[in-house]
């Protein structure tokens, strides 16, 4: 395991002072992000890698939480079985509980994640995670899961989406605040710190962390984005090119809220019958709406039914929509990812999951 250590010094003099200043100022800008008299009477759970970012929020999430609260916090920390030093990474993150005397939670992955390499080992290492992170909320009655999320991780995600190709939602970046499930709610803190905030506080510290070799890896995107694509923008076209993508996302995000809005009020007008696994849809209802609309309605359908949208693509939503769109009434079917199947006859649009 590659350990960084904080590089904060006790004592007198400029350089102190200085280090005290970043890491009182993290803390209360952090107290601003997420009260603590949000959290601290439930409980937490805290995804820790034991990278800069996870140990950062840890530290500043325990020393902000009052002394024996109702709640408490449990560390949490996937082993994703893609690094020699994983087992490290595992002991540092426990033997930082053990310091702060919380519980610590390890999942595994219980099949290999290797899918090709790049961005499919990260798509399914980041889906087992969140399903372990999920568990481990629910074994301790935990409302919340907390994820260490910066603004960097912010910019490199729009500017991802971008060149993979996206839409308005997509624009919106990672949100501060979803739904896990119905009890738990998933929450990324420190979504406004730079990754210089982080490690400006851990030096402060003197907070050691763990370095993951993986995210010098050039055959994940994200990567690239990181250590090529956005420097070559900041030095080349714009130095603010992290805070414009920033910008772009809250815009986006607005945006969209706006048109979801619209979409769950249509979906309300149009909706004729719901139940776990079927809902029926009045086609006459959504006729005059406008195409992208009609498809924001139907992930609002997706959305409300907790069925996988991830494998829906543009090109399903589209045609679903055309399906409600189109004025004569021949009866359809489609078959859709997810064992959806949709069933046009009349006016009314069935869609129902297969078990």
């Amino acid at each position: 395991m590659n350990r960084k250590n904080g590089e904060g010094e006790q004592g007198l003099g400029a350089r102190g002072q200085e280090l005290e200043n970043a890491e009182m100022s993290f803390i209360e800008r952090l107290r601003d992000a997420w009260p603590p008299e949000n959290w601290q009477d439930v409980s937490v759970v805290v995804a820790v890698s034991g990278g800069a970012d996870s140990v950062s929020l840890l530290c500043s999430l325990a020393e902000l939480r009052k002394k024996d609260p109702p709640g408490k916090l449990i560390v949490a920390h996937f082993n994703h079985r893609l690094r020699a030093a994983a087992e490290d990474d595992f002991h540092f993150v426990q033997n930082l509980a053990r310091e702060f005397r919380l519980p610590c939670e390890l999942g595994i992955a219980t099949a290999e994640l290797d899918q090709g390499g790049g961005d499919g080992v990260e798509a399914a290492a980041r889906t087992a995670r969140y399903e372990f992170l999920l568990k481990t909320a629910e074994k301790f009655g935990a409302r919340y899961v907390a994820t260490a999320h910066t603004a960097d991780d912010q910019a490199e995600t729009i500017l991802h989406r971008v060149v993979r190709g996206t839409g308005l939602a997509g624009l919106a970046g990672i949100p501060r605040v979803r739904l896990l499930s119905p009890a738990v709610t998933l929450i990324r803190p420190l979504l406004d710190f730079s990754r210089a905030d982080v490690v400006a506080y851990l030096a402060a510290r003197q907070q050691s962390y763990c370095l993951d070799e993986s995210n010098e890896d050039p055959s994940f995107t994200r990567n690239r984005i990181r250590h090529a694509l956005l420097p070559q923008l900041a030095a080349q076209y714009n130095p603010n090119v992290r805070e414009a993508l920033i910008r772009l996302g809250q815009l986006a995000g607005e945006a969209q809220q706006v048109i979801e809005q619209q979409a769950r009020g249509l979906l309300e007008r149009a909706m004729k019958t719901r139940s776990a696994d079927r809902v029926v849809v009045d086609c006459s209802r959504l006729r005059d709406v406008s195409p992208h609309l009609i498809c924001e309605t139907l992930i609002q359908i997706w959305k409300s039914q907790n069925w996988p949208l991830q494998q829906m693509g543009s090109d399903e939503w589209r045609t679903l929509a055309g399906e409600i769109a189109r004025a004569d009434q021949p009866a359809s079917c489609l078959n859709l990812p997810g064992k959806i199947r949709a069933q046009r006859t009349d006016d009314r649009l069935e869609l129902t999951r297969a078990p």
